[in-house]
């Protein structure tokens, strides 16, 4: 296996605990650099700066690092500068361990996801990954064994991203891994009144769906860690078939 040069990036901040074991999962692997948020940026999706400066700063590596960029900014701010500040020839991105899942329509949302999506754009090969939370006991050891699957198969090189998500926190340890699509399942995010006038907060709730059996809310569900390919292009190329066929 050749030794790469790995970018880490995520959207829970640089003290995040899901990014110091993702890092630590990583350093076997090859050299590990970090480009994390300043602060918490979940549900931020791609968004970008474009109308302030970004403030950064180098900080004490990260354990299994051999630098460490903080960005005042979004996880897709982050992946731009990280590829740009260490000027390396990156193999890989990889973005998380995100606290929480990202499955489904998540993955509208996440800034984990679009960290990843944000380094394919830029042309390096991109893995998210998340969990139910970060304080799995066989988060480190599932890791390592996962990406020691993915690095040696290259999973990840294609015109997309992998989108990997581990199981449930009911589960022990994963019952294995599956290939899967992306599910129905919303997080709805309502926003409700507060006693104040004009002021609103988000009330969550979960939507459940009829999920397709090899989707990842179902292999979460189960006990599996999924993996779901997302290609970068959303054209909806059978319905391009369907209005041309149709004449219209």
């Amino acid at each position: 296996m050749n030794f790469m040069n790995i970018l880490v990036v995520n959207d829970d901040g640089y003290q995040a605990d899901g990014l110091a074991i993702l890092v630590r999962a990583l350093a076997p692997f090859g050299n590990v650099y970090v480009s994390a948020p300043k602060t918490h940026q979940s549900a931020k999706s791609h968004a970008i700066t474009i109308n302030s400066r970004i403030e950064t700063f180098v900080s004490e590596p990260i354990f299994g690092s051999s630098a460490t960029l903080v960005v005042d900014g979004t996880p897709a701010d982050a992946v731009r500068l990280g590829l740009k500040v260490f000027d390396v020839d990156f193999d890989l991105v990889v973005s998380g361990i995100n606290y929480g899942p990202n499955i489904a329509k998540d993955i509208m949302y996440s800034g984990t996801v679009a960290a990843a999506l944000e380094a394919k754009i830029l042309g390096v090969d991109a893995i998210a990954i998340s969990a139910p939370n970060t304080n799995l006991s066989y988060l480190y050891d599932e890791t390592i064994k996962l990406f020691d699957e993915l690095i040696e198969t290259k999973l990840y090189d294609f015109n997309g991203i992998l989108n990997v998500n581990f199981p449930k926190e009911t589960y022990q340890r994963p019952k294995g891994v599956k290939i899967t699509t992306q599910g129905l399942r919303l997080q709805h995010a309502e926003f409700v009144k507060s006693e104040k006038p004009d002021i609103f907060h988000i009330k969550g709730s979960i939507i459940n769906y009829q999920e397709h059996p090899e989707s990842d809310v179902v292999a979460f569900d189960e006990g599996y860690v999924s993996i779901t390919p997302l290609k970068l292009d959303r054209t909806d190329h059978q319905k391009i078939k369907e209005i041309l066929s149709s004449g219209n």
